[in-house]
This record gives structure tokens, sequence and C-alpha cells, in this order.
């Protein structure tokens, strides 16, 4: 998130309000933010890329969700599951050799792989 952004969002939860685009006056807010990145914002913060006072004001629920590499008996049920919400009512399954290849795959994701 490029830094002006941060201090934007920084700003919104410590005041509770917002600006619409042209607009006059300020807009309450009651809203809880769930926030999730698949970096170490620790890191990100140390090196200077995320700003600390937003880590700190984001950061007063933490929840780990492991990856899914390190999670390997919630692939199958996840993909049952996709499957299922895909098929619009048809019966799809999966097949042994599907189950086998998901729960096989490595599931590591680089950054140069995902196309923004």
């Amino acid at each position: 998130m490029p830094a002006a952004l941060q201090a934007k969002l920084l700003r919104v939860l410590q005041e509770r309000e917002v600006e619409r685009v042209g607009g006059k006056r300020p807009i309450a807010l009651d809203v809880r933010i769930l926030a999730t990145s698949n970096r170490d914002l620790q890191v990100e913060v140390q090196s200077g890329r995320f700003r600390e006072d937003l880590y700190y004001r984001l950061n007063v629920f933490p929840l780990h969700v492991p990856p899914l590499r390190e999670r390997v008996l919630d692939i199958v049920p996840l993909a049952q599951r996709v499957l299922q919400r895909a098929a619009q009512g048809r019966t799809l399954t999966l097949s042994l050799g599907a189950e086998a290849g998901l729960t096989a795959y490595s599931w590591r994701v680089t950054f140069a792989s995902w196309k923004m």
C-alpha cells in the first residue's frame, strides 16, 4: 500500500470520519476493519515500507491463518466446496486423482506469479 494511502487510512481510523470528494462536511463512521496481508508486516514496518502507527492500529486482534501448504487436510474440503458452488445445482465430485494432485501440489505463490 503506498505511503500516502497508509496516511489516509490511518487518519480515517483515528478520526472515525471521511469526507466525500467534493463534499462539504465530514461523514461519521462506525466501522470495523479486517485487514489481511501475505507479507510479514513487522518486517515491512522495520524496513520502512509500512507505517508503524498504522500497523499498531490494525494489529489489535491478530489472527494467524497458516498457509494452505501447512493445512493439507483442508485442501480437499475447500476444493469440494468451491466445486459445489461452481456446479450451480449439478452434482460434481472430485476424482481421486484430482484429490491426490491437489494435496501433492506445493501451494507456494510468488509475487511474480500474480498478475496485478
